[in-house]
């Protein structure tokens, strides 16, 4: 999808919490590793070469499909579609804690009101440092320096289907062992639910270097709203779109992983989203970088002129702060229409679940 710009769910049912004009509301801060090769990867490198890949990209939203709101009037529904599913226990189901139930019952009450933001965008200056090669128009620049932070929390997702062959997406460590991505990587409604197999490779620099190897997992979650409101059109689940991976080992206490924030209410920034797109080398690193106009946002999405592609599905999109110098996920790259590409908003319920999970 290069040069595919998102767009947003326009009309769509949450009303924002009213949040501290100059200040992120929520925030769940990052932590460098040491460096080092994570503890307990000792297996040998896959042959990933050799792998048949098949395409986990969501179709293309139509513009219709883009102004699809939740259609969930009561707090009860919303309460359900905000429960969490289980790929472990034969999907089991864990209802929204009390606090996401509040935030739940805020929302359908039309609590709060946006309150605004003056923050400036603001340059990573790392990406500055990285060494980074541009090729022809494409404003997208290739990362080699994998095992510099934040690009070492950043890593390349194998998915494997039922039929044996694999797809590609992007996840990002924010905890010791929580990996954050779309919920399309996990689960595919065509082809059965959730697939059979997910392998997770931070840092991976080519089909070849993985200097901290290769991570399995011991679960994933999406949330029920991504299930049970599919309708035969993944426009139907886009606000949804939501998944985290558990790895089977705390890669993030070597290697560090990155802060997130609630996106609410919205406020200019300069989009980072560093990913694995598919139509470059094999399991390549590239960054790309864009201004994202307020405007833009929905209530659950906001829309940006970078550049991506499938296999860039499930990238951080993350804002840094040039007075803190701290780095904050506040989107999750997930889709795309004929003209713009489309991040899920971390607001206040995204936020609230993504935090219940990976502090586990």
């Amino acid at each position: 999808m290069t040069n595919n710009i998102i767009a947003i769910l326009a009309g769509t049912f949450l009303v924002s919490a009213g949040l501290p004009a100059a200040a992120f509301a929520d925030t769940v801060s990052g932590g460098q590793g040491n460096g080092e090769s994570a503890r307990g990867v000792l297996d040998e490198m896959p042959d990933l070469s050799s792998r048949s890949i098949v395409d986990l990209k969501p179709p293309r939203i139509k513009t219709d499909e883009a102004s699809r709101d939740f259609s969930m009037p009561t707090e009860e529904e919303l309460q359900k579609a905000f429960s969490t599913r289980s790929r472990s226990g034969d999907g089991a189901t864990t209802p929204p804690s009390e606090e996401l139930k509040e935030i739940i019952r805020g929302l359908v009450n039309g609590d709060g009101a946006d309150a605004g933001d003056s923050r400036e965008p603001a340059a990573d200056p790392i990406l500055d440092e990285a060494s980074r090669q541009v090729i022809g128009e494409d404003d997208r620049v290739q990362i080699t320096e994998t095992k510099k932070y934040p690009f070492n929390v950043i890593g390349q997702i194998w998915s494997q289907t039922k039929a044996g062959d694999w797809g590609i997406c992007t996840g990002t460590l924010i905890g010791k062992r929580a990996v954050l991505t779309a919920a399309h990587c996990l689960y595919n409604h065509d082809a059965g639910g959730w697939l059979a197999k997910y392998e997770f490779f931070p840092g991976l620099n080519g089909q070849n270097d993985a200097p901290y190897g290769r991570y399995s997992f011991v679960d994933a979650y999406i949330l029920e709203g991504y299930i049970t409101n599919y309708q035969g059109v993944y426009g139907s689940v886009v606000p949804w779109d939501l998944g985290i991976l558990i790895l089977d080992k705390p890669a993030g206490e070597e290697i560090g992983w990155l802060g997130y924030a609630t996106y609410d209410p919205p406020y200019p920034f300069t989009a980072n989203i560093i990913g694995y797109p598919g139509d470059k080398p094999q399991s390549t690193m590239w960054q790309a970088s864009c201004d994202v106009d307020p405007g833009t946002a929905s209530q659950n999405n906001f829309s940006y002129l970078c550049d991506t592609y499938p296999g860039s599905s499930g990238s951080a999109v993350y804002h840094y702060d040039g007075k803190t110098q701290e780095r904050y996920i506040v989107g999750v790259n997930i889709a795309e229409t004929e003209k713009e590409n489309i991040a899920l908003r971390l607001n206040g319920p995204y936020f609230n679940w993504v935090r219940s999970i990976a502090q586990e």
